[in-house]
């Protein structure tokens, strides 16, 4: 590992500690950094390596979430239902990637965001998901922190997963494919193998990050599970951290959560028509990300 490396490690670890020293209002909003940056660096396993935008990916988030919900409402262990929920997003990424894998750029971004809706619709009219009134369940004492440890755990392995991935044969014949495809299936790569599995693992995180939330939350619904603004959230991320796909997530996470917290608190009349502004101003100039990179 480089220096870099070590010193995020660090840095990640030392968060451990720090729910101990602050109030639950900057738990809350260190949680939201968190729960925030675990998303992105599961899209950032199918969008930085194959160059692949996954738009409704927040369909296998929420789809773990419900899973979760569920099971946990039935008296499931609560390790066992955060498991169950992201294996769940696994298979449903397993039975849909034959189709969606074979799409390419636009086409797949569009496909998963219709996905994602389709989910949102059954999700709103099924008995088990509640329907529109969605699912809630009593939590155990200390779940904030429970949560908060739960999240930083699952960002710790996507981290690790991210920087094993950068430098490994595996991350570079999948970096291959996404800067040239046609060379790679020349020299015998199956393209449609690594996006699927790619697309699998990252299912598989977004399962566990959905379980998470919704143990932090304390209550599901669908309009809050498939919520487009995730999905925009994500990508507004990921597109900011393409000059720097590695760290940049993290810090472009801590970014977007301390800005929408400073506009919902001081202007909550205004706070989406700003942040969208904010939005289009940052990637109209900065289109290839704003992090500096070494060449």
């Amino acid at each position: 590992m480089r220096k870099a490396d070590l010193i995020l490690l660090f840095l990640i670890l030392l968060l451990f500690v720090l729910p101990l020293q602050i109030n639950p209002y900057w738990l809350r909003l260190l949680t939201a950094f968190i729960f925030l940056s675990c998303l992105s660096y599961s899209h950032n396993l199918l969008f930085h390596f194959l160059g692949y935008p996954a738009f409704g990916g927040v369909a296998f988030f929420g789809f773990g979430a419900y899973t979760f919900s569920i099971l946990y409402n039935h008296s499931t262990p609560l390790l066992l239902s955060l498991l169950l929920g992201g294996v769940s997003s696994l298979i449903l990424s397993l039975l849909i990637s034959p189709i969606l894998m074979r799409l390419k750029s636009h086409y797949f971004a569009i496909a998963t965001l219709a996905f994602q809706l389709c989910l949102m619709e059954l999700a709103q009219n099924l008995e088990i998901t509640g329907g529109t009134k969605g699912i809630a369940f009593n939590l155990p004492e200390y779940s904030n922190l429970i949560a908060f440890y739960s999240f930083l755990t699952l960002l710790l392995t996507l981290l690790m997963l991210t920087l094993f991935l950068d430098r490994s044969r595996l991350g570079l014949t999948m970096k291959a494919i996404r800067e040239d495809e046609t060379t790679a299936l020349s020299v015998g790569i199956n393209a449609v193998l690594y996006r699927s599995i790619a697309f699998m693992v990252m299912a598989f995180f977004l399962g566990l990050t959905g379980g998470v939330f919704s143990f932090w939350n304390a209550y599901v619904d669908a309009s809050t599970l498939f919520n487009p603004m995730l999905s925009v959230k994500t990508f507004f991320i990921l597109t900011l951290s393409l000059s720097l796909p590695t760290y940049g997530p993290l810090l472009w996470s801590f970014f977007f959560e301390m800005l929408f917290e400073l506009l919902w608190s001081k202007f909550l009349m205004l706070h989406g028509l700003l942040l969208g502004i904010a939005i289009v101003l940052l990637i109209l100039f900065f289109p290839r990300g704003v992090v500096w990179k070494r060449s």
